[in-house]
């Protein structure tokens, strides 16, 4: 798509939303009406403190309890793709390790671009900001904000694609509640609750366990969270509260499959991949401190510490590659011999822990229609890894002669030190137009020492991430309310430790062309990390609008619609014929996203959430071409009847097309499209549901890649079924 299109949708933009604060009526509505327009939401995760959406100058999307409830989804991890401007893949094909895409950033399961948070708290990974998407248990989840677009002038490091805060239930009456599901593939579900008053404050106690035995050999999954929140009063204007939240994980990895594997049975898993898998255990504790020292200033200060504890087993695999000498000396593949592939089977052991400490300020500015928050943020993370080599060979080595052993790879220690301040606020400039602006410096230093290889890498990294966006309010009535928004900020991402520091290294098996015979040899390559890599920096455009509107005393409905431009100089991917992360040349990130929204009677309820997505090279043998593993078209649309009691149904779709396997652009995923449904029936305290995934049984490949010309497939769940009950009193 032209950068001239975009142009085009811009104006749009404005023609529409201007022609619409024309036709609305002068009068203001009560503050206690808005609250209860949709488009109102109040959200705190784009400005960190209290915006309505309408207000907040960037693009964000939220979940609430009700739409959380309609979904057929048994964990958190199966929502994703209802999220408006997020598309996720997996390697296991159920969704229980998801591979984000937003805004054209792609991880590939190796790295994330979006900061994850509960409540506010941290819980991405310390050595490749990945994130347990299942930590929190769906059933304990209020609300969920997704700010989108780069975020690092709030957030930091690792806030490129945007933020994800999930915001957890806070009750504050006594409550029990239970549920427990069963579905396909011995898929269960099982979790309870209790909570109310204590001491003048609230408490939460939840314990959840979900486990499934995969719809493909060798991809079982079990997950225990368990956590709890106490908040007390300090003073009149006080309050500290403790939380945990704490997951144990034991997941299988089933691997790629070829082509021709899927054909014959899409629900097996090759040999190679028998023993992958981890085990994961997270502990999260902290404690958090809120007052109100005035009428117009608040100040919060939390103190957070994150242990983890992972054992995990990982198979890589190639196709033997035919090399030929060429010009001084170098190396060259010219095809892929005829044969199975060669595994590499490694054994990772890694302990981490992080403490984390933040100290906040809010400041509302009466006589200049201004708030001020600003901050400090200091966190430390160690971390322990060690690699073993555990078994290497063909097809029918794994078959029928492993035989696993413990042999030492690499090992170090090393820690990441983040400091940072941020200063963030807006100020009405007149009656519709309100000004945002912030900037935020982040250091960041790494030290990282190796006992095999015997090796240090230092490195420190600084950045300052200015924003600045303007909203101006179409218009506030009883039946309208409205506003445009455009938006301009510098966002950054630091190579992770993985990716700086991960020093494993594979054998791979290769047969040199020396004239009539291929003589057959295994070599050792380079380590995949690149300690020299650079941050990954980007200019961030945005231009969009939220548009609300009520239609009669029962009907109401919104639309938002985004457009973005993102320059992105030294892209960070991990390049298949080198084997080694490096710093590509600059991309460009286009696109658009749309999101309908339509209720009746409170019952009823619609929506249609759309992104388009290009993201090319800017420069480079590859000028102008996608990079891999981007969807080019993401889709999701649905609806839902869902009264108070009595029966009620959801019905939804979802899918992505336009997936190249490689930066050449020579082959596609082929796309793909879902449909699912919820049937449940309240009474009382109770709820009773039955859930279809992928009613017409759609055989697809959530995700993969090319190499050497070979594809690497992970294919998709077919049918699934699940039903259960909840209640709570």
């Amino acid at each position: 798509m032209k950068r001239n299109y975009f142009t085009a949708i811009y104006f749009l933009i404005f023609c529409t939303t201007g022609l619409q604060s024309t036709m609305a009526q002068e009068n203001k509505t009560k503050q206690d009406t808005l609250r209860q327009i949709t488009i109102d939401e109040v959200v705190i995760t784009a400005n960190r403190y209290n915006s309505r959406v309408a207000g907040t100058g960037s693009s964000v999307a939220v979940l609430k309890t009700k739409e959380l409830q309609s979904i057929p989804a048994q964990n958190f991890s199966s929502v994703l793709n209802y999220i408006p401007g997020i598309f996720s893949a997996s390697n296991d094909g159920m969704g229980l390790n998801p591979q984000l895409s937003i805004r054209g950033f792609f991880g590939g399961g190796e790295a994330e671009y979006l900061t994850v948070l509960v409540d506010g708290i941290p819980i991405n990974d310390l050595e490749n900001g990945l994130a347990n998407w299942d930590h929190i248990p769906l059933n304990q989840i209020e609300k969920v904000e997704l700010l989108k677009g780069g975020s690092s002038t709030l957030y930091g490091d690792a806030a490129m694609g945007g933020v994800l805060n999930i915001r957890t239930h806070k009750e504050t009456k006594n409550f029990t509640s239970a549920s427990i599901a069963y579905g396909l593939h011995n898929t269960y579900n099982i979790g309870a609750a209790h909570g109310g008053k204590v001491g003048g404050g609230n408490y939460n106690l939840y314990l959840n366990n979900n486990a499934t035995d995969g719809f493909r050999a060798h991809s079982k999954w079990n997950s225990i969270n368990f956590g709890a929140r106490v908040k007390l009063p300090v003073s009149k204007n006080s309050t500290i509260a403790f939380n945990t939240s704490n997951q144990i994980l034991k997941s299988e990895d089933p691997g790629f499959m070829s082509d021709s594997l899927i054909a014959d049975n899409r629900d097996q898993s090759q040999a190679y991949f028998q023993e992958d898998g981890k085990n994961n255990q997270k502990y999260l504790a902290g404690i958090e401190f809120n007052s109100k020292v005035n009428r117009d200033a608040d100040v919060g200060v939390s103190l957070n510490y994150l242990h983890k504890n992972t054992e995990q087993y990982r198979t890589y695999g190639q196709y033997p590659s035919i090399l030929v000498a060429g010009q001084e000396g170098q190396l060259y593949p010219i095809g892929i011999y005829d044969t199975t592939i060669y595994g590499n089977t490694k054994k990772r052991e890694l302990t981490t822990d992080q403490v984390n400490l933040a100290i906040r300020i809010i400041s509302r500015i009466p006589e200049l229609n201004a708030t001020i928050t600003g901050g400090i943020e200091a966190d430390y993370g160690g971390y322990n890894s060690a690699y073993y080599d555990v078994f290497k060979g063909f097809a029918n080595d794994y078959s029928t002669k492993y035989h696993p052993v413990d042999s030492l790879d690499t090992k170090g220690s090393g820690y990441r030190v983040k400091s940072a301040a941020y200063l963030n606020g807006e100020i009405y400039l007149a009656e519709p137009l309100t000004l945002h602006a912030g900037v935020r410096y982040d250091f960041i230093s790494d030290k990282f020492n190796s006992e095999v290889p015997d090796t240090t890498i230092s490195k420190n990294n600084s950045q300052i991430s200015p924003k600045i966006s303007l909203s101006l309010s179409t218009g506030e009535t009883d039946n309208y309310a409205g506003s445009i928004f455009a938006g301009y900020s510098h966002a950054f991402k630091a190579p992770t430790i993985d990716q700086r520091t991960d020093y494993k290294r594979l054998n791979y098996f290769v047969f040199f062309d020396a004239g009539p015979a291929l003589i057959p040899m295994e070599i050792q390559a380079e380590p995949f990390s690149n300690p020299d890599l650079k941050p990954q920096t980007s200019m961030n455009y945005e231009l969009g609008t939220y548009q609300y509107y009520k239609f009669s005393a029962s009907v109401s409905g919104e639309i938002n619609l985004t457009g973005y431009l993102i320059k992105v100089k030294d892209e960070i991917d991990f390049d298949l014929q080198t084997q080694q992360y490096k710093n590509i040349i600059d991309t460009e990130h286009t696109g658009l996203e749309i999101s309908l929204r339509l209720n009746v009677k409170n019952n009823w309820n619609g929506f249609f959430n759309y992104s388009y997505s290009e993201v090319k090279f800017a420069g480079g043998e590859n000028e102008g071409k996608t990079l891999k593993g981007i969807p080019e078209n993401v889709y999701a649309a649905g609806i839902s009847y869902a009264p108070e009691s009595g029966f009620g149904a959801t019905l939804l779709m979802n899918g992505a097309g336009g997936i190249y396997l490689d930066d050449e652009n020579t082959q596609k995923l082929d796309a793909h499209t879902t449909i699912n449904t919820r049937l449940d029936y309240k009474f009382k305290s109770a709820r009773i549901f039955l859930d279809v995934n992928n009613i017409f049984n759609k055989h697809y490949n959530s995700t993969g890649y090319l190499f050497d010309g070979e594809k690497y497939l992970y294919p998709a769940m077919g049918r699934f079924l699940r039903a259960g009950v909840n209640f709570r009193i």
